[in-house]
Parts: C-alpha cells; structure tokens; sequence
C-alpha cells in the first residue's frame, strides 16, 4: 500500500544520522551535482565540468562510507543514489540525450541529498552531555 511506503521512507530517513561534517560533505556534494549538471547543458565552461567532477571523485574516495548509507536510504526511498552517478559519472554522457538524463540525474540526486539535509537527526538528547553553566562570582 502506499501509506506502508511513507513509512518505510520516513524509517530510512529515521535512521539516517548525520554529523556537521557530513552535512558540509553533502552540501559539497549537492554543489558539485548542481555544477555537473548544468555543465552537461550548457557545456560553456569545461573547466568547471573538470572541477566538479574531480570533487566528485574525491568526496567519493575521502567519505565512501557515508556514501554507502545515503545509497542504502536513496534505494529505500527509491531515489536517485549520489554513490551510483558518480560512478556513472566517470564516462562521459556520448550525446545530447544521454547528456541530458545524466543533469537529470544529478538534479534529482542533488533534491536527494538537499532533503537528507533538511530532514537529518540530531543526536539523541541522553547522548549529549548537558552543558554547565559556571559563575565567575
């Protein structure tokens, strides 16, 4: 049913905790997709393409991990997995269509990661350790 699909996606989502770092990690992911994607339309500047892609691929080699988790939750969700495009990524689109569904890919998987962002938990409350205040008097 469609409502058991809600909430398998909002489980994932439950589940899927996400440190400072990462979020910074994801934002420059999404900004390097956004680049990707309107470079393979346009196609005015190739350096940034170049850039883009070469953070791509060290985002990939340097968080892996977290790869892997947003691509399990991207797969539950059956969202576009950032880990599978930039994978296929490393050749490079042959013509106009396949130029064009790989920005919508990278659009879509960009609104992914946006959303994790958005939607991510906080540590548990017991998990962190209250803060005491102190008098200087």
């Amino acid at each position: 049913m469609a409502g058991d699909n809600d909430v398998s996606m909002r489980r994932s989502f439950d589940e899927l905790y996400l440190t400072a770092s990462e979020i910074e990690t994801l934002g420059m992911i999404v900004n390097a997709l956004g680049v990707t994607g309107s470079q393979l339309i346009l196609r005015h500047r190739p350096e940034l393409y170049l850039h883009a892609q070469a953070n791509l691929q060290k985002c990939r080699g340097e968080h892996e991990e977290l790869l892997k988790r947003l691509d399990h939750a991207a797969r539950q969700s059956k969202d576009e997995s950032a880990l599978r495009l930039i994978e296929d990524l490393e050749t490079m689109p042959a013509d106009a269509m396949q130029s064009l569904h790989a920005a919508r890919r990278c659009l879509l998987a960009a609104a992914f990661l946006g959303h994790c962002i958005a939607a991510h938990n906080h540590p548990p409350r017991a998990a962190v350790a209250p803060h005491e205040h102190k008098r200087l008097n």
